[in-house]
């Protein structure tokens, strides 16, 4: 008889092959919620001769998400099966799956955050205890959400990348970028203050349940809505002062908005 969580690990696997966010992010919360069901159901697909065949359609991906959910759920056994699976026979595709994988056996999360929420900070990222502390600081925001979060990475910030931050719609994790070399003066206080906002938009994601990737203009203005509204209950001062001195140069703003207006308009006319 087949158990609630082999269901949920086949309604996993559909999720994966379809690429349906909710049904996989849905599966993936609730096996990592009782890790002492799941553990032999994952053991027991890794178990299978199909891994030694060439492998069609989506079967890579499963093989590298059982994988990665063990990893999840317990250290310990994700060891041993990645020792049991390196002395079997494997298909080159999941040979190299694998010895990608076990990369992971290394990892050891750099903090927590609430108690039960792993940091992965990358070698590479300048001053690992400053982004520490600050994570600790914003995760205690009066307001702020992190249920069901699974882990926060940081790595390093490159030029190829488009992104300050990222949410794995599929496995709910945020992803944070931070600089290899140490920032200095404002320019520290400033990036510091840019990253908590990037923290608090990508939680803003994971409390919208936010399903469709890309830049959706609608879920990014749900998601900086709630980076403002934690903005403010982290920084009332800053918030205030902020407030005034827009209130203060509002109506300086408002005339030289209008005076560009009006400048562009008479170019335009001249040119034409």
């Amino acid at each position: 008889m087949e158990t609630s969580a082999a269901r949920d690990i086949n309604r996993l696997l559909r999720g994966i092959s379809t690429n349906h966010v909710e049904t996989v992010r849905d599966a993936w919360r609730t096996l990592l919620a009782d890790p002492k069901a799941s553990v032999p159901e994952i053991q027991q697909k890794l178990a299978s001769s199909a891994w030694r065949d060439n492998p069609p359609g989506p079967m890579p991906k499963y093989f590298g998400i059982l994988l990665a959910l063990l990893s999840e759920v317990d250290s310990d056994a994700f060891r041993q099966e990645i020792t049991r699976l390196r002395k079997g026979k494997l298909h080159p595709v999941h040979r190299r799956t694998l010895n990608l994988m076990a990369k992971r056996l290394d990892d050891t999360p750099s903090t927590l955050l609430a108690g039960n929420i792993p940091v992965f900070i990358a070698d590479e990222v300048a001053d690992p205890l400053r982004i520490i502390r600050n994570l600790q600081r914003w995760s205690k925001t009066n307001g702020l959400s992190l249920e069901d979060v699974t882990r926060i990475d940081v790595i390093a910030a490159r030029p190829e990348l488009d992104y300050l931050g990222k949410y794995n719609l599929f496995f709910s994790g945020i992803v944070l970028t931070a600089p290899t070399t140490p920032p200095e003066g404002l320019t520290k206080w400033f990036e510091t203050l840019r990253n908590e906002f990037t923290f608090y938009h990508e939680v803003g994601h994971h409390v919208h349940k936010h399903s469709e990737g890309g830049q959706i203009e609608e879920q990014e203005q749900e998601a900086n809505d709630y980076a403002r509204a934690m903005i403010r209950k982290a920084r009332p001062i800053l918030t205030g002062i902020g407030r005034c001195v827009g209130w203060f140069l509002k109506p300086l703003l408002d005339r030289l908005i209008k005076w560009l207006k009006t400048k562009v308009r008479q170019d335009h006319i001249k040119s034409n």
